[in-house]
């Protein structure tokens, strides 16, 4: 396969159990669907099914065509959809385009969302609501 970013040659690798397409010149990687899934196991849940979304964003690269489905277009969505990592998603059949440092990018988010996930549960639901209301009051105030 050749990439659809730089248009090298893609090679077969695996990467944590899954054999998937990598481009050794770009550094990004194909993936089929519930490959992403199967790479973040961390997660606990269905990151690719968590990543729709129609939220702007503000990723420059170009927009590449499903090697899949050569008649889609590939759509940026953002993973998990409030993060700023953008991510391109055939709507066809769900492949996944993944650019350099992305993957890498995603497992730092869902350790992050996970750390903080036990700061809450350490904090009672009153100190909660408090910092809630002092965050509200400087929005609105």
């Amino acid at each position: 396969m050749i990439c659809p970013r730089c248009k090298k040659t893609m090679v077969r690798e695996n990467r944590e159990g899954e054999d998937i397409l990598v481009c050794r010149s770009c550094g990004g990687m194909w993936l089929h669907k519930h490959q992403l899934n199967n790479l973040l196991k961390e997660s606990g849940g269905d990151v690719e099914l968590c990543s729709f979304n129609t939220l702007p964003d503000d990723d420059r690269r170009p927009i590449i065509k499903c090697r899949e489905c050569p008649d889609s277009v590939m759509l940026k969505i953002h993973f998990l959809d409030y993060s700023d990592i953008v991510i391109d998603r055939c709507p066809t059949c769900g492949s996944f385009w993944l650019d350099k440092n992305e993957l890498a990018n995603m497992h730092k988010y869902i350790r992050q969302v996970d750390e903080g996930s036990r700061e809450v549960k350490d904090v009672t639901a009153y100190d909660l609501l408090a910092t809630i209301s002092r965050i509200a009051y400087t929005i609105f105030h």
